[in-house]
């Protein structure tokens, strides 16, 4: 499950390569690009010129240390320590001390210092550290330190620290301490310290000990901190909290919190907890309850058991109390099973919703609904059969204008199955 940085890397090589031409052997090479500019240089000691100020139209020189401002171009082989302003590309060969400000590209070869803004892309051989924008996006050979902002992409091989804003993915090969936002997703190769926010997916390649937030889901090797999607969260190992419609964990042994519709954890040693409309663990224990009542004449049931604590699916016929003709109810109930003999005499005690579709009944409303409390006794003669009776009240309401339409006491008798 471990993102291979090996893949980033690749792809950042592809990249870089086809803008970066020097490196930090360009010190001891003499430019050869043309200088169409006005420029104000001065020798240092070992003779070597350096670039004070450069006006015109293409720039292309050994060192700045001072400001360089082309209509084309702006060339510095080894190293710049200044504002270089061009209208389609800055390029230093080593490191970057300064401002480069240009309308498609900012090129580093080694590493980028300060503040950088690109109309298409920011790239540094090496890393960047301090303030880039750029209208495509940010990439680093290795690291990324602190604030990124691309229209699509912030890519480091690397780690990540800062902040970092995306229209469509933040990447970073390993590490990402901080602050990622991105459109569409955010993926941290190894561990992460900090939030990821995306309307899509987030990925961490081993470790989150942050925030994960997402429309769709999280996704994590290990899960210290807290996973909140929409959709679903995913993670080997759970020791956090996850919050979202499905949660999944797959770990036999992790001391985590599950909150959503419908969790799942392998966790054998039940230290786990899980709260919502569906709870699997691998003790849980799934039963088919059959009964009939005073209100429900035939009702079946799957009840999910976890313990103390079970959820229970139903679907059931009314006729006669509530409604004169055949009507059909769908419940979902919670509850709690509290022994009285071990494995054999229990005490349950529920709340239940039910949902009622009044069918061809006339003179009523076509949808109605009830809350049911419960409390009954349950006897088990062995692993596989038992009985039991319980009794309750119903408030039975309209959905329109939410009026009461009956009140009735509930007596209900059956027998469970596995």
């Amino acid at each position: 499950m471990k993102i291979n940085s090996t893949i980033i890397k690749t792809f950042l090589l592809i990249i870089i390569s086809a803008g970066i031409t020097f490196n930090a052997s360009a010190k001891n090479k003499k430019p050869k690009g043309k200088n169409i500019a006005l420029c104000i240089t001065k020798k240092k000691t070992d003779k070597q010129k350096v670039n004070h100020f450069n006006l015109g139209l293409m720039s292309y020189y050994k060192e700045l240390q001072g400001a360089s401002i082309n209509i084309l171009s702006d060339i510095s082989t080894y190293k710049s320590k200044g504002a270089q302003i061009s209208g389609l590309i800055n390029i230093t060969g080593y490191n970057n001390y300064g401002a480069q400000i240009s309308g498609l590209a900012n090129v580093t070869g080694y590493k980028a210092y300060g503040l950088r803004l690109g109309g298409l892309m920011n790239i540094s051989g090496n890393s960047t550290t301090g303030f880039q924008i750029s209208g495509l996006g940010n990439v680093a050979g290795k690291s990324q330190k602190g604030v990124s902002i691309a229209g699509l992409i912030n890519l480091s091989s690397k780690d990540n620290t800062g902040v970092s804003i995306s229209g469509l993915a933040n990447i970073s090969g390993k590490n990402l301490t901080g602050f990622a936002v991105s459109g569409l997703m955010n993926v941290s190769g190894s561990d992460m310290k900090g939030v990821q926010l995306s309307s899509l997916l987030n990925i961490v390649g081993k470790e989150n000990r942050g925030l994960q937030l997402s429309a769709l889901g999280n996704v994590s090797v290990i899960n210290k901190g807290v996973q909140l999607g929409v959709i679903s969260n995913y993670s080997v190992e759970n020791r956090g909290l996850q919050v979202g419609l499905t949660n999944i964990s797959s770990t036999p042994k992790a001391k985590s919190v599950q909150l959503g519709i419908l969790n799942i954890c392998k966790d054998s040693t039940n230290i786990s907890r899980q709260i919502g409309l569906i709870n699997i663990k691998p003790h849980t224990r799934t039963q088919l309850l059959i009964s009939s009542g005073n209100i429900n004449k035939a009702n079946i049931a799957v009840r999910l058991k976890n313990n103390f604590i079970y959820t229970q699916w139903e679907a059931g016929m009314l006729v006669g109390k509530i409604t004169d003709k055949a009507s059909l109810s769908a419940t979902y109930r919670t509850g709690l099973s509290i022994p009285l003999i071990k494995e054999k005499l229990n005490l349950n005690t529920d709340i239940g919703y039910s949902h009622i579709e009044t069918l061809k009944n006339k003179n009523i409303p076509n949808r109605l609904y009830s809350i049911q409390p419960r409390m009954g006794i349950e006897y088990s003669f062995n692993k596989s059969f038992g009985i039991f009776a319980t009794g309750g009240y119903s408030w039975t309401r309209t959905y329109k204008d939410n009026r009461s339409f009956s009140k009735d006491p509930v007596i209900e008798i059956g027998i469970v199955l596995f």
